[in-house]
Protein backbone atom coordinates (compact mmCIF):
# COMPACT_ATOMS: atom_id res chain seq x y z
CA UNK A 1 0.00 0.00 0.00
CA UNK A 2 1.17 4.09 -0.88
CA UNK A 3 1.94 5.70 2.22
CA UNK A 4 2.70 8.95 0.12
CA UNK A 5 -0.43 10.86 1.84
CA UNK A 6 1.58 10.39 5.22
CA UNK A 7 3.95 12.08 7.55
CA UNK A 8 5.03 10.36 10.32
CA UNK A 9 6.91 12.79 13.12
CA UNK A 10 9.04 11.15 15.90
CA UNK A 11 9.86 14.00 18.67
CA UNK A 12 12.94 12.28 20.42
CA UNK A 13 15.12 13.17 23.58
CA UNK A 14 18.20 11.16 23.76
CA UNK A 15 16.25 8.02 22.96
CA UNK A 16 19.05 5.19 21.25
CA UNK A 17 16.03 3.71 19.33
CA UNK A 18 15.30 6.85 17.74
CA UNK A 19 17.19 5.57 14.43
CA UNK A 20 15.84 2.18 14.44
CA UNK A 21 11.70 3.54 14.69
CA UNK A 22 12.29 5.67 11.90
CA UNK A 23 14.09 3.09 9.57
CA UNK A 24 11.33 1.21 10.48
CA UNK A 25 8.65 3.35 9.05
CA UNK A 26 10.35 3.63 6.24
CA UNK A 27 10.42 0.10 5.23
CA UNK A 28 7.23 -0.91 6.15
CA UNK A 29 5.41 2.40 5.27
CA UNK A 30 5.76 2.94 1.51
CA UNK A 31 6.26 6.43 0.02
CA UNK A 32 5.91 7.47 3.58
CA UNK A 33 7.76 10.62 5.33
CA UNK A 34 9.30 10.67 8.46
CA UNK A 35 10.27 13.95 10.34
CA UNK A 36 12.64 13.30 13.13
CA UNK A 37 12.41 16.48 16.01
CA UNK A 38 15.51 15.63 18.22
CA UNK A 39 17.04 17.14 21.11
CA UNK A 40 20.38 15.82 21.93
CA UNK A 41 23.11 13.96 20.31
CA UNK A 42 21.86 12.94 17.04
CA UNK A 43 24.78 10.24 16.66
CA UNK A 44 23.37 8.63 20.44
CA UNK A 45 20.29 8.28 18.80
CA UNK A 46 21.64 6.45 15.64
CA UNK A 47 20.25 9.40 13.39
CA UNK A 48 23.56 9.35 11.45
CA UNK A 49 21.68 7.91 8.02
CA UNK A 50 19.94 9.43 5.16
CA UNK A 51 17.01 8.92 3.08
CA UNK A 52 15.28 11.23 0.34
CA UNK A 53 11.51 10.48 2.94
CA UNK A 54 13.43 11.39 5.88
CA UNK A 55 14.41 15.14 7.56
CA UNK A 56 15.59 15.61 10.71
CA UNK A 57 14.99 18.99 12.99
CA UNK A 58 17.09 19.90 16.08
CA UNK A 59 15.08 21.51 18.60
CA UNK A 60 16.66 23.53 20.44
CA UNK A 61 13.75 24.40 22.89
CA UNK A 62 12.28 21.77 25.19
CA UNK A 63 9.26 19.68 25.24
CA UNK A 64 7.53 17.07 23.19
CA UNK A 65 4.34 19.69 22.30
CA UNK A 66 6.86 22.17 20.96
CA UNK A 67 8.07 19.58 18.51
CA UNK A 68 4.39 18.81 17.34
CA UNK A 69 3.69 22.11 17.13
CA UNK A 70 6.87 23.35 15.53
CA UNK A 71 6.65 19.78 12.91
CA UNK A 72 2.93 21.04 12.11
CA UNK A 73 3.95 23.90 9.92
CA UNK A 74 6.73 22.02 7.79
CA UNK A 75 4.19 18.58 7.06
CA UNK A 76 3.03 19.42 3.53
CA UNK A 77 0.92 15.74 3.70
CA UNK A 78 -2.94 15.25 4.26
CA UNK A 79 -2.15 13.13 7.25
CA UNK A 80 0.31 13.73 10.21
CA UNK A 81 1.22 10.70 12.56
CA UNK A 82 3.04 10.50 15.95
CA UNK A 83 4.53 7.76 17.27
CA UNK A 84 7.24 7.45 19.88
CA UNK A 85 11.36 7.18 19.11
CA UNK A 86 11.74 4.44 22.14
CA UNK A 87 10.55 1.53 20.39
CA UNK A 88 7.37 1.13 22.95
CA UNK A 89 5.01 1.34 20.31
CA UNK A 90 5.07 -0.81 16.92
CA UNK A 91 5.45 0.49 13.55
CA UNK A 92 3.13 -2.18 12.05
CA UNK A 93 0.14 -0.50 14.10
CA UNK A 94 0.40 2.72 12.35
CA UNK A 95 -1.50 1.70 9.33
CA UNK A 96 -4.41 0.97 11.49
CA UNK A 97 -4.62 4.85 12.54
CA UNK A 98 -3.69 5.73 8.98
CA UNK A 99 -6.72 3.74 7.71
CA UNK A 100 -9.11 5.03 10.21
CA UNK A 101 -8.30 8.82 9.02
CA UNK A 102 -8.66 7.77 5.63
CA UNK A 103 -12.21 6.48 6.53
CA UNK A 104 -13.25 9.39 7.72
CA UNK A 105 -11.75 9.74 11.12
CA UNK A 106 -10.53 13.53 12.28
CA UNK A 107 -8.00 12.09 14.65
CA UNK A 108 -7.14 7.93 15.57
CA UNK A 109 -5.85 6.77 18.83
CA UNK A 110 -3.96 3.73 19.44
CA UNK A 111 -5.23 2.15 22.65
CA UNK A 112 -2.64 0.42 24.89
CA UNK A 113 -4.54 -1.01 27.48
CA UNK A 114 -6.00 -3.29 24.87
CA UNK A 115 -3.17 -5.74 24.50
CA UNK A 116 -0.80 -4.16 27.54
CA UNK A 117 2.37 -6.02 28.71
CA UNK A 118 2.86 -5.46 32.51
CA UNK A 119 6.70 -5.29 31.75
CA UNK A 120 5.53 -2.42 29.76
CA UNK A 121 3.34 -0.33 32.21
CA UNK A 122 3.78 -1.12 35.85
CA UNK A 123 0.27 -1.14 37.41
CA UNK A 124 0.65 2.38 39.17
CA UNK A 125 1.39 3.86 36.07
CA UNK A 126 -1.55 2.81 34.03
CA UNK A 127 -3.98 3.65 36.96
CA UNK A 128 -2.55 6.74 36.80
CA UNK A 129 -3.22 6.77 33.30
CA UNK A 130 -6.58 5.99 33.92
CA UNK A 131 -7.49 8.21 36.23
CA UNK A 132 -6.20 11.22 33.67
CA UNK A 133 -8.65 9.59 31.11
CA UNK A 134 -11.29 8.76 32.79
CA UNK A 135 -11.38 12.84 34.49
CA UNK A 136 -11.07 13.77 30.87
CA UNK A 137 -13.89 11.81 29.92
CA UNK A 138 -16.22 12.78 32.40
CA UNK A 139 -15.35 17.10 32.10
CA UNK A 140 -15.49 16.78 27.88
CA UNK A 141 -18.23 14.20 27.24
CA UNK A 142 -15.43 11.85 25.43
CA UNK A 143 -15.35 8.14 25.17
CA UNK A 144 -11.46 7.28 25.25
CA UNK A 145 -9.75 4.37 26.66
CA UNK A 146 -6.08 5.70 26.73
CA UNK A 147 -5.52 9.47 26.16
CA UNK A 148 -2.04 9.95 26.83
CA UNK A 149 -1.04 7.56 23.82
CA UNK A 150 1.84 8.39 21.64
CA UNK A 151 0.63 7.09 18.44
CA UNK A 152 -1.71 8.28 16.59
CA UNK A 153 -2.67 10.17 12.93
CA UNK A 154 -4.55 13.19 12.56
CA UNK A 155 -5.82 14.91 9.41
CA UNK A 156 -3.72 17.65 9.12
CA UNK A 157 -6.61 19.85 8.42
CA UNK A 158 -7.74 19.19 11.74
CA UNK A 159 -4.51 19.34 13.37
CA UNK A 160 -4.41 22.89 11.93
CA UNK A 161 -7.99 24.02 13.55
CA UNK A 162 -6.68 23.28 17.12
CA UNK A 163 -4.65 26.21 17.73
CA UNK A 164 -2.00 24.16 19.72
CA UNK A 165 0.01 25.78 22.86
CA UNK A 166 1.04 23.01 25.39
CA UNK A 167 4.85 22.68 24.83
CA UNK A 168 5.57 19.56 27.74
CA UNK A 169 3.98 16.16 27.43
CA UNK A 170 0.36 17.53 28.06
CA UNK A 171 -0.02 17.67 24.32
CA UNK A 172 -1.90 14.37 24.03
CA UNK A 173 -4.00 16.14 26.17
CA UNK A 174 -4.21 19.02 24.68
CA UNK A 175 -5.10 17.35 21.26
CA UNK A 176 -8.00 15.37 22.42
CA UNK A 177 -9.70 18.12 24.46
CA UNK A 178 -9.43 20.59 21.57
CA UNK A 179 -10.33 18.34 19.34
CA UNK A 180 -13.26 17.74 20.64
CA UNK A 181 -14.46 20.82 21.68
CA UNK A 182 -13.73 21.54 18.02
CA UNK A 183 -16.01 18.76 17.26
CA UNK A 184 -13.74 16.26 15.69
CA UNK A 185 -14.75 12.66 15.00
CA UNK A 186 -12.28 10.62 17.19
CA UNK A 187 -11.70 7.04 17.33
CA UNK A 188 -9.74 4.72 19.09
CA UNK A 189 -7.90 1.02 18.22
CA UNK A 190 -6.68 -1.66 20.44
CA UNK A 191 -2.31 -1.24 19.65
CA UNK A 192 0.48 -3.12 21.05
CA UNK A 193 2.85 -1.76 23.97
CA UNK A 194 6.43 -2.75 24.37
CA UNK A 195 9.31 -2.39 26.91
CA UNK A 196 11.26 0.81 26.13
CA UNK A 197 14.49 0.63 24.66
CA UNK A 198 17.08 2.52 27.03
CA UNK A 199 16.83 4.45 30.10
CA UNK A 200 13.16 5.38 31.76
CA UNK A 201 11.08 8.13 31.61
CA UNK A 202 7.65 6.66 33.00
CA UNK A 203 5.44 9.21 34.23
CA UNK A 204 6.21 10.25 37.74
CA UNK A 205 3.82 10.98 40.59
CA UNK A 206 4.41 14.54 40.34
CA UNK A 207 3.96 14.64 36.03
CA UNK A 208 0.30 12.57 36.72
CA UNK A 209 -0.80 14.98 38.95
CA UNK A 210 0.05 17.78 36.34
CA UNK A 211 -1.82 15.88 33.42
CA UNK A 212 -4.68 15.57 35.87
CA UNK A 213 -5.09 19.10 36.45
CA UNK A 214 -4.53 19.99 32.43
CA UNK A 215 -7.71 17.74 32.91
CA UNK A 216 -9.10 20.79 34.15
CA UNK A 217 -7.74 23.61 32.54
CA UNK A 218 -9.34 23.45 29.17
CA UNK A 219 -12.69 24.20 30.87
CA UNK A 220 -11.93 27.85 31.29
Amino acid sequence: MDYSDTTVLIPVKDEPAAGQVAREVLSKLAGAKVMVVYKGERGAMNLNFTDPNMSTVEQTDSGKGTAVRRAIGQIGTPIFCLIDGDATYSVDDLPKVIGMVRDGADMALGNRFAHLDRKAMPFFIELGNRIITMVANLLYGMHLHDSQTGLRAIRKGSIERLELRESGFGIESELNIRARKAGLRIEETPISYAVRVGASKQMKLVDGIKLLLLDFKFLF
